[in-house]
């Protein structure tokens, strides 16, 4: 990844962070509902906002644009996921936000969110773990290509587990290519680096189902 890359990552690290609904977090419940189609934007980068946004249902991911029209992925968002953490310091968004499937977004002003019984500290538990995350990201792009896989695939089990889904059957929200947009691939050396794992028995792969045959090896792998 270039340096200008890097620079990106590091105005997006506030572009958005998690929250959940989960016990102890923010539970709005009564707040306005927004239903996104796949292709619908959420926000765009550059927009000023008032409200954020609370993912319910679907999966979206936020991106940013290069100079020279080239698309950068730097998240995935589920359920659970809060959006919109510019808006809290009156600051334009940093990425864009897309919809990957139909998604149904609770919205919520940032004032009476955080006015909310433990409210404050929700938010600042949410943009501690975007800060977990986006520090993983960042270098990424120093670590081998079965080692970045190995680290997506953990992150996204343990997110998928801690919404009362299977950790080891995983349906993927990014295709192939946005995948290895993610992770600073080409597309050709990840589908390398699935067919290595197929081979070893550590993954089974269908599109963008995934199924970790051997949870132990890939977490050796993610050097954890």
């Amino acid at each position: 990844m270039t340096q200008g890359l890097q620079r990106l990552k590091g105005d997006a690290a506030s572009a958005s962070a998690r929250s959940a609904a989960w016990p102890g977090r923010i539970r709005i419940g009564h707040s306005p509902r927004r239903i996104l189609q796949a292709g619908d934007h959420l926000f765009q980068a550059g927009e000023f906002g008032t409200e954020s946004f609370i993912v319910r249902t679907g999966h979206l991911k936020s991106y940013c644009v290069h100079r020279d029209g080239e698309e950068q992925i730097l998240g995935m968002h589920g359920p659970g996921d809060v959006l919109g953490f510019e808006a809290l310091i009156g600051k334009p968004a940093l990425s864009s936000v897309i919809a990957l499937e139909i998604c149904s977004i609770e919205v919520a002003e940032l004032p009476h969110v955080a006015l909310r019984t433990n409210g404050t500290e929700s938010l600042v538990e949410g943009m501690y773990r975007e800060i977990q995350r986006f520090s993983r990201l960042l270098y990424m792009d120093r670590h081998p290509a079965e080692r970045r896989l190995a680290e997506f695939l953990l992150d996204f089990s343990r997110e998928e587990q801690m919404r009362g889904k299977s950790p080891v059957d995983l349906t993927l929200p990014l295709n192939r290519r946005d995948l290895a947009r993610f992770l600073g691939l080409a597309p050709e050396t990840l589908s390398r680096t699935f067919t290595r794992y197929q081979e070893q028995g550590v993954l089974s792969v269908n599109n963008r189902q995934i199924h970790i045959l051997d949870p132990a090896a890939l977490n050796e792998a993610a050097g954890e």
